[in-house]
């Protein structure tokens, strides 16, 4: 095991890549973004646009720019590329055609619900059909989901089909809302959650930064999670196999306590 390994961040899910989304704007902003990825800690950062708003095509382009420009810069941050991808009918032959991009070279893929108000009646058929293709399905900022804020045991029927659970630093610091900060904080105490990333969409604002967050789950949880979340990054990056999250059933099925709401909204 490298020291770098042991101590860099990798951040799993940004919106980094110039005029292809809603993230960076250009070429500067993107530049920006590194800068605050890198001062933080993180060493690995993966450009995961919309694939609903740019093309493969337009995404490889766009990063490689980045890269490029960022060389030049000589700013001490690893750009892989991935892409956040809706969990829609279509998504298999998107895989199958190349026009959906796992993460990097692995068959790690983001996806996100198509509607974040609705809990989809098919979603376990459709990850298992995402594993029968040999990817492996992430899913993203599930704390933002509504269904989840209402009945954060709908997880598990994710994690029974082959997903691993993402959700967003800045939940942890309600900057996505109550219900998310309180949804996001009820799943890490129930051991649901393997990814913490960033969804970082600009510099100043949603911006890429970790370590305050992997410093929450230390407080709100244990430094053990938060471990574990570290190294699934650098596995899920390596395209390494990740075993799925056990969660704590009594505490997942369990309402959070007053104090459990305080301890969410101050990190202790």
């Amino acid at each position: 095991m490298e020291l770098q390994e042991r101590t860099i961040r990798v951040d799993l899910h940004t919106h980094v890549l110039p005029g292809v989304d809603d993230g960076a704007r250009d070429l500067a902003e993107s530049l920006a973004m590194l800068r605050v990825a890198a001062e933080d800690g993180t060493g690995v950062l993966v450009a995961t646009p919309h694939a609903r708003r740019c093309t493969a095509a337009m995404a490889r382009q766009a990063a490689e720019l980045v890269r490029e420009a960022s060389h030049r810069e000589a700013i001490p941050v690893t750009l892989e590329l991935g892409m956040e991808e809706q969990l829609l009918p279509d998504l298999p032959e998107r895989l199958l055609a190349g026009e959906a991009l796992p993460i990097g070279d692995t068959g790690w893929i983001l996806v996100e619900l198509p509607d974040w108000t609705v809990w989809p009646e098919d979603l376990a058929e459709q990850l298992r059909t995402i594993r029968a293709l040999g990817y492996r399905p992430i899913l993203a900022h599930v704390e933002r989901y509504t269904p989840i804020q209402q009945e954060p045991e709908r997880i598990l029927e994710a994690i029974a089909a082959g997903a691993l659970i993402q959700v967003n630093a800045d939940s942890l610091f309600g900057q996505n809302g109550p219900a998310a900060q309180r949804t996001a904080a009820h799943l890490l105490r129930a051991a649901a959650v393997s990814v913490l990333a960033s969804d970082a969409h600009r510099a100043d604002w949603r911006a890429p930064r970790l370590r305050a967050a992997f410093e929450r789950v230390r407080d709100l949880v244990s430094s053990e999670l938060a471990e574990r979340l570290h190294w699934a990054a650098h596995a899920i990056v390596r395209g390494e196999d990740v075993p799925p999250p056990e969660p704590d059933l009594p505490v997942l099925h369990a309402s959070p306590s007053l104090l459990e709401r305080l301890r969410s909204w101050v990190g202790v």
